[in-house]
């Protein structure tokens, strides 16, 4: 039996619950993704604790409890302020619309407990005397980079159909390789995808291309085809898959380049197989709030803009991307400019961005709140009543100012309007 010789503090601290448990009689062990860890030598997210004791003698032995989830053998113990949970050992029925048991069971084998979990690394234990406990080979698998199922692939995949995401993200967050049975077994049975929310279809993915391997994980989405099976349609997925099949391997290394989950996104969604209303469409069947639309769209409007503006002419260009500036901002620039960097040659732009970040950084101002007049100084002066002109004067005068074309005084930009004033009553 492996033995663990360095317990993590954060799992040190949860030592007095496990010997609680142990000293009346009960097993106790540290389960799931902390148990992983260790063994991997990562830092800990959290720490979970399975015991052979019921939810009610947990209760019993515990000044401070939440009763988490009763119903599914689950007590939140305090410990020195922090929140630890207790699960008790269950065996699960028969799995409801392929995502959730219709009962639990609670039982006193651990090995059994460890058999409903998902994937081999992941149903490992640890005793409190510091002996690993791993009846399902999920060690050897760590050492072997392995990602494989707990006993039959296709019975834990029909249990739960996001054990699928799962083991695709698992795989791209350790850079492991699924096992040829697993693989297998989530490609005959992808389509049971539809029976997840696509709330928690959104939850994978962002830990997919927002963890240390996007490349990989995209490359593992494309290559199981699993994303044309989600409850929603979406459309920029698919878009992707026709295009990797057509080119049989898309270069996205200059993902891992790429700073943050959304500006990923954004990446892979200014594709040229990707369409501007597929990109929206996907955004939204994915649930993404609103925040994260708003900075994803921007970038990828902006995309779709400059390739429609795009010109030979370096002033019509310069006046296209700052245009594009102006409506979308610095910020969305400035991720598009960094994805076109990442991605190199292959990028429409490639030989205009020295230019265009030059561009950038000589623009003044960028947003009507830093031109030097405001509406009602401009009607004031103009002296007419505020309408629609008055915003369409004012983005006139700020692209003015953008281009370096006029100064951002007030005084400037009066004799601007007076110049305008005269062109009007001469028409």
């Amino acid at each position: 039996m492996e033995r663990c010789t360095s317990i993590p503090q954060a799992m040190r601290e949860a030592l007095p619950i496990l010997a609680t448990l142990n000293g009346h009689g009960h097993e106790a062990v540290f389960v799931g993704g902390c148990v992983r860890d260790t063994v991997m030598g990562l830092a800990l997210k959290d720490v979970d604790i399975a015991t052979s004791a019921t939810p009610e003698q947990v209760v019993a032995l515990f000044a401070y409890c939440i009763p988490t989830g009763l119903q599914h053998g689950t007590v939140t113990v305090i410990q020195d302020g922090t929140g630890y949970e207790v699960t008790t050992y269950r065996k699960e029925s028969v799995y409801e619309k392929h995502r959730r048991p219709e009962s639990v069971a609670f039982i006193s084998e651990l090995k059994e407990d460890l058999l409903r979990r998902d994937l081999t690394i992941n149903a490992m234990a640890l005793h409190l005397s510091g002996d690993y406990y791993d009846p399902y080979g999920g060690m050897s698998d760590i050492q072997s980079k392995l990602v494989r199922c707990v006993g039959d692939a296709e019975a834990r995949f029909q249990e739960d159909a996001l054990r699928m995401l799962r083991a695709l993200r698992f795989a791209s967050q350790f850079s492991f390789r699924i096992v040829y049975r697993t693989w297998r077994a989530l490609l005959k049975h992808r389509e049971l995808l539809r029976y997840v929310a696509m709330e928690r279809v959104q939850a994978e993915l962002d830990k997919m291309l927002g963890g240390p391997a996007p490349h990989y994980a995209a490359g593992l989405l494309t290559g199981s085809g699993l994303l044309a099976y989600t409850l929603e349609p979406l459309p920029a997925a698919r878009a992707l898959l026709a295009e990797s099949a057509k080119k049989k391997r898309i270069k996205l290394d200059y993902l891992t380049e790429l700073d943050g989950v959304d500006i990923r996104y954004a990446a892979l969604m200014t594709r040229p197989s990707v369409t501007l209303q597929e990109a929206k469409a996907t955004l939204q069947a994915l649930r993404m709030s609103g925040s994260r639309t708003g900075v994803i769209m921007a970038i990828v409007s902006l995309h779709h803009e400059m390739v429609v503006n795009r010109s030979p002419n370096e002033e019509k260009l310069r006046t296209s991307w700052v245009e594009a500036i102006l409506r979308y901002g610095r910020a969305a620039a400035a991720s598009w400019l960094h994805i076109a960097e990442a991605n190199g040659r292959e990028h429409a732009f490639w030989a205009d961005l020295p230019q265009m970040k030059l561009w950038l950084s000589q623009m003044e101002i960028s947003s009507l709140k830093e031109l030097a007049i405001n509406g009602n100084q401009l009607a004031a002066y103009w002296e007419r009543k505020p309408g629609a002109w008055m915003g369409e004067t004012l983005k006139q005068l700020l692209l003015l100012v953008a281009l370096g074309e006029l100064a951002n005084s007030q005084e400037q930009l009066l004799k601007q309007v007076d110049r305008w004033k005269e062109e009007t009553n001469e028409s």
